[in-house]
């Protein structure tokens, strides 16, 4: 068991590696399982030196997940990385298991589901999740079995998100109808209240393979909806001199809103045409402060 304790040693808890390295794999992978809540107890004594969880490969069940949530809830831990890849979570108490981590922890940055048979449910149970989130930085949600109405649901409930910047859904089963919802979650033009309310934070829906799929082909409307998607979401990836602090993160956002604004300023002029003299000064400054 020495490499776990190295393992821990680095701040990490890998157990699906340690299982790769064993001949007797299955036997071994067994023994892990029931190892784990061994170690979960040195997260419930409040261990702060371990900031990243790795249980990619390994069986979770609805017992784990309890023994797990349990210390991360309590806000006495510092784990910021959750990996959770392959492990079996369904829709139903898994899912909503991590959807009740998400909405409370305050620390986790970065979690990754990709693998599990999530499904749309749960896709709708981690959205709500993200509406209360204030943490979380990057979710990856790929190959869940989500179709578009769990995709609707994320991109409805992304808009009361501020702090998620890369989410992953390659591999799931979206058309162009679920494509469209994320392009007016951050970029919805049919009115200037509804784009000021879109999110200004995410940076990017996908990985690095192609996004195209049985659902979603290769045609010429899904490849000018996929190149809109990426102008739009290439204007928050604008890299910017302030350091990061709260205050600059605001004016972060909004100078990504007031460049969205721009970059469909044929609309939005006539609007400011019809204001009101004493308005436009105070319109124009603004987008001249925040849109560059």
């Amino acid at each position: 068991m020495g490499n776990v304790a190295i393992c821990f040693i680095e701040s990490t808890v890998s157990f699906g590696e340690y299982v790769q390295v064993k001949r007797q794999k299955r036997i071994e992978h067994e023994r892990i399982r029931t190892l784990i809540p061994r170690y979960l107890v040195r997260l419930n004594n409040s261990d702060v030196s371990i900031t990243t969880l790795n249980l990619n490969g390994v069986g979770v069940d609805s017992q784990i997940l309890r023994m797990l949530s349990r210390p991360l809830l309590s806000g006495q831990t510092r784990v910021q990385v959750l990996y959770l890849e392959r492990t079996g979570i369904g829709p139903e108490v898994g899912a909503t298991c991590i959807a009740r981590l998400l909405s409370k922890d305050k620390n986790l940055k970065e979690v990754s589901l990709a693998g599990n048979p999530v499904g749309s449910l749960g896709a709708m149970a981690i959205a709500s999740a993200l509406e209360q989130n204030t943490s979380l930085e990057r979710l990856d949600l790929s190959d869940c079995e989500i179709d578009d109405k769990g995709i609707e649901k994320l991109a409805i409930s992304l808009k009361s998100n501020s702090t998620l910047q890369y989410i992953n859904l390659e591999g799931n089963f979206i058309s162009s109808s679920g494509v469209y919802s994320l392009l007016r979650c951050v970029y919805d033009t049919s009115s200037m209240q509804s784009l000021w309310e879109s999110n200004h934070t995410l940076q990017q829906f996908y990985g690095r393979r192609s996004i195209y799929s049985q659902s979603f082909p290769e045609t010429a409307a899904n490849r000018q909806l996929v190149l809109q998607l990426g102008e739009i979401l290439a204007t928050s990836n604008r890299r910017y001199a302030a350091p990061s602090s709260s205050i600059d993160i605001k004016f972060k956002v909004k100078r990504t809103a007031a460049c969205k604004i721009l970059h469909h300023k044929n609309q939005y002029w006539e609007c400011v045409e019809g204001m009101e003299e004493r308005l436009f000064p105070h319109v124009i400054g603004w987008l001249v402060q925040y849109g560059n």
